[in-house]
């Protein structure tokens, strides 16, 4: 098949495009962006993934429309592959009628509320099975399930010419890589103290804390009322959000309410974890009120996290809670490093990983607590688990199976507008 791949800056790019080679696929990488040399600090967790319409590297949205058509037809396309979706690209395959196949990756993204996203030329493959059934609900029909990908070589790259004795200084009994997103992108604290003195905000934060260590697809959404809404709409500056169709429900669920119970849960497990055991933090966050944890800083992902994930005795993931029912890209990769990771209950995960044999997985702070210290002390149990968990990710988790299930599963061919 011939695939123009959009590179825009995504991990995991580079492993994509030699995999669909290996794999006798016929690919053009159109680049979005510069190539320079990118910043190698890890960005912790997903972001809002709020991409913007009108430009990517300094290109308008016409032009870079007009680009990608003309990319098109010179390398005679069957279809065009992202991770993440892009509306100018939709554009741009509706015009060359071609297929837009789009592997989502972050969460929210609410340019799948836009128009274009209805467009029968895009084929979208979504991680999560609830955010699968919202986009069904917004008249996006092209759309399956589709877990995301480790790269196999994650950690054999990083460790490749590093010495025991320089991997030792990564051993610790528990690990957590992650961001507490307290500030930047916390929308939270754009709440000014006046407000808060307002009954509705007591109330929005009690029902947050409702919302802490409860895991289920519909948790989010309950108890969520209408002057709840309008209070934090008004207050986070939303009058500058345009995001198509989506309500201001979602919007709220998802960018707001989501992220302060993320913040929150991050921050009580990290708290519980340095008074409780050996602990290590390695995070860009400040943790200047929390004398008691030891934050390492932030690490490069590909150099330094890797081994991270393979010398901690137990590496904690806190999902982001805009992830709703799926499996977090994290656990995946911390386990392709044979790593044992320790996260909390996911439908997703729990419906594909044998819980206690391939996974572990904790449903409040009590449970995490527990398990914590049953897996510090039984070693060969939590080697085992370990190890299955590996191998299933080796087999059934890697790029080449994935990305085989996205090119197989549709007769491609051209769009017929």
């Amino acid at each position: 098949m011939r695939i123009i791949f959009f590179r825009w800056g995504n991990y995991d790019e580079d492993v994509i495009l030699d995999t669909l080679k290996k794999q006798g696929h016929f690919v053009s990488a159109f680049d979005a962006v510069d190539k320079k040399e990118p910043d190698r600090t890890v960005n912790f967790g997903a972001n809002n993934s709020e991409y913007e319409m009108e430009s990517l590297g300094g290109l308008a949205a016409d032009e870079m429309v007009l680009s990608l058509t003309r990319e098109i037809m010179n390398f005679h396309a069957e279809v065009i592959f992202s991770m993440d979706y892009f509306q100018y690209i939709s554009l741009a395959a509706k015009k060359a009628g071609i297929y837009y196949y789009c592997w989502i990756y972050h969460l929210p993204q609410w340019n799948l509320y836009s128009n274009q996203a209805q467009f029968p030329c895009n084929r979208f493959f979504t991680y999560d099975h609830a955010h699968l059934r919202a986009m069904l609900q917004n008249n996006i029909k092209n759309v399956e399930y589709l877990s995301l990908a480790a790269d196999k070589k994650l950690f054999s790259k990083a460790s490749n010419g590093i010495s025991g004795n320089l991997l030792t200084k990564y051993i610790t009994d528990v690990s957590f890589v992650g961001n507490l997103y307290e500030s930047g992108n916390n929308l939270f604290n754009r709440i000014t103290p006046e407000a808060k003195e307002q009954p509705v905000y007591r109330k929005i934060v009690s029902t947050i804390r409702k919302k802490m260590f409860n895991y289920g697809r519909s948790v989010l959404e309950t108890d969520i009322t209408p002057e709840m809404v309008d209070f934090l709409m008004r207050e986070v500056g939303s009058e500058k959000w345009n995001y198509h169709f989506a309500s201001q429900e979602d919007i709220v669920i998802q960018s707001v309410i989501a992220r302060k119970v993320t913040v929150e849960e991050r921050k009580a497990v990290v708290k519980e974890m340095a008074k409780r055991f050996e602990f290590k933090l390695y995070s860009v966050s400040s943790t200047s009120k929390f004398p008691e944890v030891k934050n390492m800083g932030p690490v490069d992902f590909h150099k330094t996290a890797p081994l991270i994930f393979n010398q901690s005795k137990i590496n904690l993931y806190i999902t982001p809670r805009a992830i709703r029912t799926g499996i977090p890209l994290r656990v995946l990769e911390i386990i392709s490093c044979q790593g044992f990771v320790l996260t909390n209950f996911q439908e997703d995960l729990a419906e594909e990983f044998v819980e206690g044999k391939e996974i572990v997985m904790y449903r409040s702070k009590e449970d995490l607590i527990e398990k914590t210290k049953y897996y510090l002390e039984h070693e060969d149990e939590r080697r085992q688990i370990m190890r299955a968990g590996y191998e299933k990710v080796m087999r059934d988790y890697n790029f080449a199976v994935k990305l085989s299930d996205i090119f197989t599963k549709d007769s491609c061919g051209r769009f017929l507008i």
